[in-house]
């Protein structure tokens, strides 16, 4: 097959496919667009529509699909949107639409929301238990006369399980069931045939084995339905004659054209246009052989390592791709950690580990890849055998130094306060000095008004005022110094109704944290910014972050916070270009929320990084923490002395009345121990 040493270890096709020249060809055809389309002249019409027309025919020809039955959409959800709405009104009333258990989620979304709208009731045929997908028998058995339509899913995106489709649609038509077929996971790797068996609609994307860019979905439908059809999007171009604009005289093309509405969007499909270029040049059975070949070497290696197969062992029963188990998320989110570092390209979705290859990855990459997952599973293995409950803290040591049956809560409560008084566990303070001096963030003009700087009043100090006593009262913003940010602090936590300081649940401000070091990337780039990659690859190193902890990025940042300019590090015109200081990428903040974390910490003025309202989306920190009813904790200080693992960081807020957040005093428990070790 064709492949070059770039892209040998790339198992991704179940997600953007590659292909040799891929990225020069796109930008070719971008750079070709843009030079058409701003010309001072009349030529940009005629170029566009011919060159989607190029498209809708290289996806013709993939389907077999005859002339004038197949049309551009933006995506499967899209295209199916169209189809179902177009349906003659009451067709569907009052019975039901059926689809398998591993559907891809949008058409279940789509689907749900419009059976109340239409009528009809969706019917999701389950997967039987201890199966990773749904058999064609289930859905055979579920299929009666009262089904008006079914979407059938040709392969599965969650196990890679193809069904075949004859038995499918010849019991369909006994039922007079309206038949489509979703292909999206298997479309320009596997030969698909629109005509055998002949289905009445079908929807894809250009993405994955075609290799193509987003936005580029295609719908065809069956000649005979679509003359029945009347799309809900009507415009100029849904007529024969799009230039016929007598506004009483509206008639839909006598094809797939009537679902073209108003002028077709355009660019997807012309920077895709390489992509079936070049997918039309190749030996499609060399392509599928070569895949097979890879994907049998992927299930003997896993095999060899006793990893669960969540696919079908039978090439003729699978897709592409090939979906392995593990015994849990955190194990497999390390290997792909561990495999990106290395270059190779895998992904992950909860337990299960995903590669699909394709025409350029290496059949020797293969055992590279398991090679190091062996590795990876060994190591880990090794650090947490025999942890049980002594990973918790929870084990009792004998006076002869072994192990004794575990602690109760009892104990170990018992045990921690002889334990703080002897030092054997010391208190780190992770607080900055709350005072005049202490800096406060500077939020652009436009944005939001700024948080005053904090301000400290003497109500007495042993005089007249108060001859006995001294006190102050205290002007401060909740988000001043080293202070907690709670879900309603932002706009996407705004609907949680423990959400505020007040209401928040207080048994997860007390937790065990994990400390990511930065502080030598940090100190060489005030624009350091952690990845999801680094953090996958100091679990390797580590441990799992697991569910309910905190996470911290140290970055020695406090040592800035005795100068506010320094502290916030910001350019001339900061609304302008904005500050300096380090922080996650979306993609950090999205992996470490999938794991389940309480909050995220950092040394900085805020949870985000200082340019983080250039990103998309912008503050991606506060976006997602917040989301996820999660906490952010500011300005801390001393990480320094935190070990990476096995501290327990306490962070109270205030009990303020719909707090949004509040200064906090940060403490870290650190057992002596580990500061020696």
């Amino acid at each position: 097959m064709l492949t070059n040493t770039q892209h040998r270890g790339y198992f991704l096709y179940h997600s953007i496919g590659m292909y040799p020249g891929k990225e020069q060809d796109m930008t070719d055809a971008a750079a070709e667009f843009s030079e058409i389309w701003s010309a001072a002249n009349d030529k940009q019409w005629g170029y566009v529509l011919q060159k989607r027309q190029d498209f809708i025919d290289y996806w013709r020809r993939i389907i077999n699909a005859p002339k004038g039955s197949t049309t551009t959409c933006e995506n499967v959800t899209d295209g199916m949107h169209k189809l179902i709405r177009s349906l003659p009104e009451g067709s569907l009333c009052g019975k039901r639409v059926l689809v398998s258990g591993d559907c891809f989620p949008s058409l279940h979304f789509l689907l749900a929301g419009l059976a109340p709208k239409m009528g009809f009731t969706l019917d999701t045929v389950p997967l039987t238990e201890g199966k990773s997908w749904v058999e064609a028998e289930d859905f055979i058995a579920r299929w009666g006369r009262d089904v008006g339509l079914t979407v059938l899913t040709w392969v599965t995106s969650t196990a890679s399980a193809r069904v075949d489709l004859t038995p499918l649609v010849a019991h369909g038509r006994e039922m007079g069931s309206i038949i489509g077929v979703d292909i999206t996971q298997a479309a320009g790797l596997i030969p698909f045939d629109v005509m055998n068996p002949k289905v009445d609609f079908v929807i894809s994307t250009s993405l994955k084995w075609i290799c193509g860019t987003p936005g580029a979905g295609i719908l065809y439908v069956d000649k005979a339905l679509a003359l029945n059809l009347t799309p809900e999007g009507r415009g100029w171009f849904a007529q024969n004659n799009p230039f016929s604009w007598d506004f009483n005289k509206f008639e839909y093309a006598p094809d797939i054209r009537r679902f073209d509405s108003g002028t077709p969007g355009s660019v997807a499909a012309i920077t895709s246009l390489p992509a079936l270029r070049w997918h039309s040049e190749q030996k499609h059975e060399e392509m599928a052989a070569w895949n097979r070949q890879l994907v049998d070497k992927i299930i003997a290696r896993a095999d060899i390592l006793d990893l669960p197969l969540h696919s079908p062992r039978d090439a003729e029963k699978r897709g592409g791709s090939v979906m392995l188990r593990f015994p849990d998320k955190a194990e497999a989110a390390a290997i792909v950690g561990a495999l990106g570092v290395e270059g190779l390209s895998v992904d992950f979705r909860g337990q299960l580990l995903r590669l699909s290859p394709g025409n350029m990855t290496g059949a020797e990459t293969i055992d590279t890849v398991f090679d190091m997952t062996a590795e990876v599973l060994n190591r880990r293995r090794r650090r947490f055998a025999g942890h049980g409950l002594a990973g918790h803290g929870l084990q009792k040591i004998t006076s002869a130094g072994q192990q004794a049956a575990p602690m109760s809560s009892t104990d170990l409560l018992g045990s921690l306060g002889p334990m703080l008084l002897s030092g054997e566990i010391r208190v780190v303070d992770c607080t900055a000095v709350l005072g005049p001096e202490t800096p406060i963030l500077h939020l652009p003009i436009d944005f939001a008004k700024n948080t005053p700087k904090v301000e400290i009043h003497s109500i007495s100090n042993y005089d007249a005022d108060g001859p006995f006593f001294a006190w102050n009262w205290l002007k401060l913003g909740e988000h001043s110094g080293t202070h907690f940010d709670a879900p309603h602090h932002w706009i996407s936590g705004k609907d949680f109704e423990d959400g505020y300081t007040d209401t928040l649940d207080v048994q997860r401000l007390m937790a065990p944290v994990n400390v990511i070091d930065c502080s030598k990337d940090c100190a060489k780039d005030p624009d350091f910014l952690l990845t999801a990659e680094h953090v996958k690859v100091w679990e390797v190193e580590y441990g799992n972050i697991n569910p309910g902890e905190w996470v911290v990025m140290r970055s020695d940042w406090d040592a800035r916070s005795h100068n506010e300019k320094l502290f916030l590090n910001e350019d001339p015109n900061p609304h302008e270009d904005g500050s300096h200081s380090p922080g996650p990428t979306t993609e950090c903040m999205d992996y470490l929320l999938s794991k389940g974390i309480v909050g995220w910490g950092s040394q900085c003025i805020g949870t985000d990084a200082g340019m983080a309202g250039k990103f998309s989306p912008p503050y991606p920190a506060h976006n997602y923490l917040h989301r996820d009813n999660c906490f952010g904790l500011a300005s801390l200080t001393n990480l320094d002395q935190l070990p990476p693992k096995g501290a327990i960081l306490i962070a109270a807020p205030l009990k303020i009345e719909n707090g949004t957040g509040s200064p906090i005093r940060a403490l870290a428990l650190v057992a002596q121990q580990q500061e020696q070790d």
